[in-house]
């Protein structure tokens, strides 16, 4: 089981296959993954190889959303029924143009979004209103690819 908590930023998730386009992610794209859990157990031959069907594998992450704009990009893919991707990528930086510099590693899962449970707050201050929406997704997992250094990847296909 994977489970991240921390105050520090330590991964966010793209709403899109980092694999498509790996260093074309930008930074307003990026939301900020507060918390994120799954459980994915398979078998494997003698050789390491996997083998046999998997269970359905269910993936909770709670994000924090910086506009209504990503928020509503969930609630599209929720009401679509459509299998859609979702980038996770840890320790990342960014360039001077705001995008994607690099990563220390991640993890691309396909699948359905099944649920959203969403929490609004709006604060004004000095440098205006501040705007966040925190919201708890639960995605019904099709495959995991995941990203290692050096754009290696190793894929999971859930059946």
């Amino acid at each position: 089981m994977a489970t991240l908590y921390s105050n520090e930023l330590k991964a966010v998730v793209v709403m899109d296959n980092f694999l498509d386009n790996p260093m074309n992610v930008l930074k307003e794209n990026c939301m900020t993954v507060q918390h994120f859990n799954y459980d994915c157990e398979h078998k494997r031959n003698e050789a390491g190889d996997i083998y046999g069907a998997l269970n359905p594998v269910i993936l909770e992450f709670t994000i924090r959303a910086n506009s209504p704009r990503q928020a509503k990009a969930f609630y599209k893919e929720l009401v679509s029924n459509e299998h859609t991707n979702f980038s996770f990528l840890f320790n990342v930086t960014y360039n001077e143009n705001q995008r994607l510099n690099s990563y220390e590693d991640g993890m691309v899962v396909n699948g359905y979004i099944v649920h959203i449970e969403e929490k609004y707050s709006s604060t004004t201050n000095q440098a205006g209103s501040n705007t966040q929406i925190e919201m708890k997704v639960t995605l019904l997992s099709r495959s995991v690819t995941y990203l290692g250094v050096d754009n290696n990847f190793q894929s999971t296909f859930i059946h």
